[in-house]
């Protein structure tokens, strides 16, 4: 699928915007991460008196998240490579016309496209308690990985927490299904300390056995690999470590929780042996049995957020 790099207009829209919005800076990858790989992206810098944040227009994908006074709050991969239609790996990624392995056709990408793609940045201000509202477009038309028109906006509202809402628009004249989530990787001080809360007394289906369903007794750990997709999950969430993170949530159902374990991080070129001791995910959405049904010309919302506790 062709990446859809922006042009020189949309480039110039830009940096208007960015200019007359004191709270935003334009950089790109080397100025933030030094020694990252990768052929260069553009990323934006949020700086007000609550919060800082960085931004990838590829993927409208929320890379880094601190209150002022507080920790950071998601991780990047210091192997994450920042070329131009690569996965980013960190922070929140929005997996998005399809979670995971295409249930139709293996062989498509895993996770969809939307995360690999640029979004315009349409509108960009600093609301009256002091939060900064971003707000980003993207258009879909109908291709060879995904077979309807659609569209799909972002709204961060970043202050006190970090609250993303998703709005996926069927501009299609036939009805689809798409299944979705904000696949949040949350910093971690240890791996071996860290414990999930929230979802003990739930079934869950195991993605290392076929999604076989099993239940949740207890706080769940991570001994060893652990990706699970919780339904059903109306109440929020929360991370018990260093930092520890509460995750709320409206119209997302799936709960989806991932580690890949030493070995297997290992063999993930953007990851790398050790660095799966830093990182969980603990992610939102609409997936399997829950994806949405869009009737052609009609949408839906749905929104997370976190924040420290």
């Amino acid at each position: 699928m062709h990446i859809n790099i922006p042009d020189a207009a949309s480039t110039q829209q830009l940096q208007q915007l960015v200019a007359k919005s004191p709270f935003l800076s334009l950089t790109n990858n080397k100025e933030i991460y030094p020694d990252s790989v990768g052929s260069g992206l553009p990323l934006l810098v949020v700086e007000t008196t609550l919060c800082s944040a960085v931004i990838s227009l590829q993927g409208a994908h929320l890379l880094e998240f601190k209150t002022v006074q507080g920790d950071p709050l998601l991780w990047v991969s210091p192997n994450c490579d920042f070329s131009p239609g690569t996965a980013l790996r960190g922070g929140v990624p929005l997996c998005l016309p399809w979670f995971g392995v295409n249930q139709g056709d293996p062989t498509k990408p895993k996770h969809g496209f939307a995360r690999n793609q640029f979004w315009e940045l349409s509108e960009a201000h600093l609301q009256s308690d002091g939060s900064v509202e971003l707000d980003f477009l993207f258009q879909s038309d109908a291709n060879n990985l995904f077979g309807y028109d659609f569209s799909a906006e972002i709204r961060m509202i970043l202050g006190t927490s970090a609250k993303i809402e998703l709005t996926i628009n069927n501009t299609d004249t036939e009805d689809f299904a798409c299944s979705w989530a904000m696949h949040n990787y949350h910093r971690i001080s240890s791996l071996n300390d860290v414990r999930v809360q929230g979802l003990s007394g739930r079934n869950y289906f195991d993605n290392f056995e076929n999604y076989a369903e099993k239940h949740q007794s207890g706080d769940l750990v991570f001994p060893g690999p652990v990706d699970r997709v919780y339904p059903a999950i109306n109440n929020p969430v929360s991370i018990q470590g260093s930092p520890s993170i509460e995750i709320t949530h409206h119209n997302c159902p799936s709960v989806v929780t991932w580690n890949p374990g030493t070995e297997a991080a290992g063999k993930i070129a953007d990851i790398g042996t050790g660095n799966e001791q830093f990182y969980i995910c603990v992610e939102r959405g609409a997936v399997l049995g829950e994806q949405w049904y869009l009737a052609a010309g009609t949408s839906q919302s749905a929104w997370m957020e976190f924040k420290q506790i």
